[in-house]
Parts: structure tokens; C-alpha cells; sequence
């Protein structure tokens, strides 16, 4: 089956990859750097002291006191602020402001604000987009294409997933084989050894890329699936805002309140209620969620009588909300630490040791078609 459909195979393998590959190039590549992502914001943009030690306690988070500087840096701004808590001893605190004058009609554009963990000073601001790395996160993420370009970068994810299993269609040995499939013929030409570096380079990572595309599509369409999952399992809606009067809970209560309603969790992000009132959400990791960044441990409440409004227990979701989960940890190699990360940053790399011995290859093979080519112009018949 596969000898009869083989050329059928090579040429879907061989134009996914010529064509797509300055895209695929560009993914990889920002997406490994972005491995790092936080700490290399935090680093930039954190306290200009001596580097702190792992096992230094954590700064305790004001929130108050770091609400009270935003509103004051920023007196305009009335709507809601997302704090989110160190992760590291020496880390700063980072609040994103999600709507500012200069997001337009960009769907995530926040302004942000590395603050010390007390609250009593702002170390750095900037508008999304404006550094290096949030502007990584926007090329990974969207090719800089806001909406349309988060549907594209889909697109390419999907095909990239055509790519990769054709070429794992194409690798897979005959039974006996394997060892075969996994080496590089000694004393070979040129031209078998840059096959046998694509085929160990694509077989070796194509595992981690497939895990990568896959989890990369689902967050890339992850709001058009929700109805879909919805039917599977339904997922956790949140509370709808109220606005009873205005924001008299202080949010160092609000804290308290969450933590009793958790006892064992940690306190990772806060989203004040704008100045007028509304909701404030607290959310928290307990250990066994997958993300210690991005929990789904929650508590609303109200930000004027400091009622509970609603819960969510991170550690008892249904199927659908329990995959959503597990997607960006995957996605980033955080479910497994350090070696989860430092392997993804790797196969981030992988599409130029592809491309370059793919486009090699490639040469190779169009070189030989055209010396057949022309030795059969000349009479030529290959017995």
C-alpha cells in the first residue's frame, strides 16, 4: 500500500516543506526562545539589586499597596487590573492593565508594569508589543497578524502536522529494520548522509512536534472549540459581573477570603474590580494542577460586600475543562519542569536542522533529475 502511494507521499512531504518553511522557521525559532519567556521579562525589567537566592523566601505581595501605586501612575484608568504574584525570590511584581487607549481594537495589547512586591515603587512600563519578547510572543503567537494571523498560524499548525506524519509515513521501517532506520550509514555519499540526518532529526523529534502542533492549534482556536466540548463535557462558566456599590473590599481581605475557601493553595494572579465596582477573582495553584503560572483554582467575589460568589476547584474539573488545563503546559513544557521546558526550547529547534537538510536533500535530487534528464536527451537509456 505504502510502495503504491510512495511519490504521492514524497511530493506532499517535500512541497509542505519547501513551501512552508520560512513560516515553520519562524514558529520554531521564537517559540524556543520563548521557552523563557518570563524570565527573561522579569530578568530585564526586575529589581536592579544583586540576584537573589532560590532559597530566599518569597517578597510578601501587597496588593493594596501595588493597586494604590497603579492607580496613581495611572489615574485614567478606570477599568480592571490582572496582578499577578512572583514566581521566584527577586521576581517583580507584573500587572497588566488588559484595555488601554493604545490597544484599539487589537485583541490582547495590555499595558504593563513591573512593580516591587511591596508596592511602594514601579520599575518598568510598557505597552504590549513595545519589548522584545512580548513582541516574540505576538510573531509566535500571530505571525504580528493580531486575529487573522492567529487563524493562520492554525492553519500552518494543521499542516505542519500533514508534514510531519507524511514524513513519518514515508521513515517507518520494514519489521528487522529499525537499528537500520536509526543510523547513519558509515562511508556513505554526500548525498545519503544528509538523507539519513533529516530522517534521524525528524524521527527523533517528531514525537515533541506533533505534541507541539497539536496543543498549538487547540490554543490557537481553543474559543471556537468551546461549544464543541461544551457537548462532551460542560465546561465551568463564570460568574456574570454585578455591581452592588462601589470596591470597599480591600484586596489583602479578598486574599484571605480566597485562601480560606483553599487552604493549601498559593496565591498566583488577582483581577481588582474596575472603580466603579463589580468582581474581584482570585486565583490561586494547589499542587497537582498542571500549571503553577496559570491554575484554575478561583474565587469571585464581591468587591463592595466581599460576598463568595462563585468557586473553582482546579483539582475537580470536569474532562473538558481538565484537557483545556493541560493544553498551554504541555504547549510550553512546564508540566515537567526544567527537562519539559529545555526539551520543547530543543524541538523548537528542530525545523532548521529539517529545512537545511531538507532543501539539501531537495538540491540533491533535482540535480540528479537533471543530469537524467539530459543523458536521455542525448540517447541515453538506463538498462
Amino acid at each position: 500500500m505504502l510502495a503504491r502511494h510512495r511519490q504521492r507521499w514524497v511530493r506532499l512531504h517535500r512541497w509542505l516543506g519547501l513551501g512552508l518553511l520560512v513560516a515553520w522557521l519562524v514558529i520554531g525559532l521564537s517559540g524556543s526562545v520563548l521557552v523563557l519567556y518570563r524570565e527573561a521579562l522579569n530578568g530585564l525589567h526586575g529589581a536592579p539589586t544583586q540576584p537573589h537566592s532560590p532559597l530566599q523566601p518569597l517578597t510578601p505581595v501587597n496588593p493594596d499597596a501595588v493597586l494604590h501605586s497603579l492607580q496613581v501612575h495611572h489615574p485614567a484608568f478606570a477599568d480592571s487590573w490582572r496582578i499577578e504574584w512572583p514566581l521566584q525570590p527577586g521576581d517583580p511584581v507584573v500587572a497588566r492593565y488588559m484595555r488601554p487607549p493604545e490597544a484599539g481594537d487589537r485583541a490582547f495589547a495590555p499595558r504593563m508594569v513591573w512593580l516591587d512586591p511591596a508596592g511602594q515603587g514601579i520599575w518598568h512600563e510598557a505597552s504590549w508589543g513595545q519589548e522584545p519578547f512580548s513582541w516574540l510572543y505576538d510573531l509566535h503567537y500571530s505571525l504580528l497578524g493580531d486575529r487573522p494571523g492567529r487563524h493562520a498560524v492554525g492553519v500552518l499548525g494543521l499542516l505542519m502536522l500533514v508534514s510531519l506524519v507524511s514524513g513519518l509515513v514515508l521513515w517507518w521501517p520494514r519489521a528487522g529494520h529499525w537499528r537500520q532506520a536509526w543510523s547513519i550509514k558509515p562511508g556513505a555519499a554526500i548525498e545519503r548522509r544528509v538523507y539519513d540526518w533529516h530522517k534521524l532529526v525528524g524521527a527523533s523529534s517528531a514525537v515533541v512536534l506533533v505534541l507541539l502542533s497539536v496543543t498549538g492549534v487547540l490554543l490557537t482556536w481553543h474559543t471556537a472549540m468551546e461549544p464543541w466540548l461544551n457537548r462532551v463535557s460542560p465546561l465551568f462558566t463564570p460568574p456574570a459581573p454585578v455591581v452592588s456599590g462601589p470596591p470597599d473590599l480591600p484586596l489583602q481581605q479578598a486574599v484571605r477570603v480566597a485562601q480560606a475557601q483553599f487552604p493549601s493553595a498559593t496565591v498566583r494572579w488577582l483581577e481588582t474590580a474596575p472603580r466603579d465596582g463589580g468582581v474581584v477573582r482570585v486565583q490561586m495553584w494547589q499542587a497537582g494542577e498542571p500549571s503553577r503560572r496559570f491554575p484554575r483554582t478561583m474565587v469571585w467575589l464581591d468587591a463592595h460586600t466581599g460576598e463568595v460568589l462563585a468557586l473553582r476547584d482546579g483539582l475537580a474539573q470536569g474532562a473538558a475543562d481538565t484537557a483545556m488545563a493541560w493544553l498551554h503546559p504541555l504547549h510550553n513544557g512546564e508540566v515537567a519542569g526544567w527537562p519539559g521546558r529545555i526539551l520543547v526550547l530543543l524541538c523548537g529547534l528542530a525545523p532548521v536542522g529539517l529545512g537545511i537538510t531538507g532543501v539539501w536533500r531537495w538540491r540533491h535530487k533535482r540535480h540528479a533529475s537533471r543530469h537524467l534528464a539530459r543523458r536521455r536527451a542525448t540517447g541515453f537509456r538506463p538498462s
